[in-house]
């Protein structure tokens, strides 16, 4: 048994999903006496034993203490006296001063298992609330607590993956430290979206033969349709700004692997990021009903069977999970059902269930995509940013797409 502390003790529900858990235990909410939590006992079925474990190491890194219980709920339903004699017997393993800010979160676990916490909690007069995951806001079910509170976002990314078994391989998620430079090549791709689209391919192409040459990286010259071709110039000055390729005669040269690689494609990565941001210190700045939390690109992680994968960028907001595909590259209409832009969505439908609510997927293509890869994204529920005038609006989509509580 965990040593016991003074201090704020949740007893929660485990469930399929670990957000309800986690924000609430690791929210600094200056209003109420009950978070964050300093010891929290996860109470669960044999069925959800394992999620049970994957949350309680996710909040024993952040230094709390925490106990798995074990709950038999192999009975009907509607006798839940069983069900509350072994919460009951759960709460007597708290000390007298616990018992003093011992608060329930009802938000996971089954009807009867919830039901019975609660009648635990309102029978010893003791606080009680749900998760209103839609309106990321505490509901209050019982004790002398009354005013439903926001629940700021204060799990990390790695928290929410770790929380669920998934671990972060190599190589870490960014935080990028934007610099303008970048912001505005990423401004001036999407506003000229509609005539790059098309030279954007051939560039691409060129970069994928660029290597290591007598001290320059670079692939051979410029084919001299390309040189007459006004969008592909007006497209590479765009990059040569960034200082990261100049022309040498009729070369293009690369300030090295990283450089072809970050101009080939990790420039929309980071303007689809750097819109993200801007839009939340915009709405931090005015006070907007939701605040958008941790935000990351280049996350890569291991499921817990094994598989990896990776996802370009990810955040957090109003209690959910955001998970976002950037592409520059071509999808062909006659793509078989394996291809690349099948492997982007299915990775995509892989992950929706992580968050809690459902996570929420989107794929941001600069290029259109073809019909039957759109349909299939529908299908699956993952929205579409892609082309031609999406691209320079997507501050627009975020903004729409993005769930917003409900004003009572």
């Amino acid at each position: 048994m965990t040593e016991t502390r003074s201090g704020p003790v949740h007893i929660c529900l485990v469930s399929d999903t670990s957000l309800p858990n986690l924000n609430p235990a690791l929210a600094k909410i200056a209003e109420s006496r009950f978070f964050p939590a300093k010891r929290v006992l996860l109470l669960c079925d044999t069925r959800h034993l394992e999620q049970a474990r994957y949350l309680r190491e996710t909040l024993v890194d952040h230094q709390i203490a925490v106990d798995i219980h074990t709950i038999d709920d192999g009975l009907d339903p509607v006798e839940i006296s069983s069900l509350i004699g072994q919460i009951s017997t759960v709460f007597e393993t708290l000390s007298p001063e616990e018992k003093q800010s011992v608060v329930l979160n009802a938000s996971g676990g089954g009807k009867a298992l919830s039901l019975a916490a609660v009648s635990v909690f309102m029978r010893n007069h003791l606080p009680a609330f749900l998760v209103d995951a839609k309106n990321d806001r505490i509901v209050w079910l019982s004790g002398e607590e009354r005013s439903n509170l926001d629940i700021p976002d204060n799990a990390s990314l790695e928290d929410v993956l770790s929380g669920n078994g998934f671990k972060i391989t190599s190589p870490h998620p960014v935080r990028h430290d934007l610099s303008e430079k970048m912001v505005r090549l990423g401004e001036e791709m999407a506003k000229n979206a509609k005539k790059f689209s098309q030279a954007i391919g051939a560039f691409n192409g060129y970069m994928s033969r660029a290597k290591e040459n007598i001290g320059y990286y670079q692939a051979g010259p410029v084919s001299h349709k390309l040189l007459k071709n006004n969008d592909f110039i007006h497209m590479v000055d765009c990059f040569r700004e960034t200082g990261l390729l100049e022309w040498k005669k009729q070369h293009l040269v690369f300030r090295g692997q990283d450089a072809a690689k970050f101009l080939r494609g990790g420039w929309f990565e980071l303007y689809g990021y750097a819109v993200i941001n801007q839009l939340k210190r915009e709405w931090a700045e005015q006070n907007y009903p939701v605040q958008i939390g941790d935000i990351a690109s280049g996350v890569n992680f291991e499921a817990p069977t094994g598989s990896r994968n990776e996802i370009d960028i990810a955040f957090l907001c109003n209690n959910r999970l955001y998970l976002i595909e950037c592409k520059t590259g071509y999808f062909s209409s006659s793509s078989h059902s394996s291809g690349p832009s099948s492997t982007m969505l299915y990775k995509l439908d892989w992950l929706k269930d992580l968050g809690a609510p459902a996570s929420k997927t989107a794929i941001f293509s600069y290029r259109s995509l073809p019909d039957h890869d759109r349909e299939r994204a529908r299908q699956m529920h993952i929205d579409v940013v892609a082309g031609w005038p999406d691209i320079a609006d997507l501050k627009t989509f975020l903004k729409n797409w993005i769930e917003v509580p409900q004003t009572n």
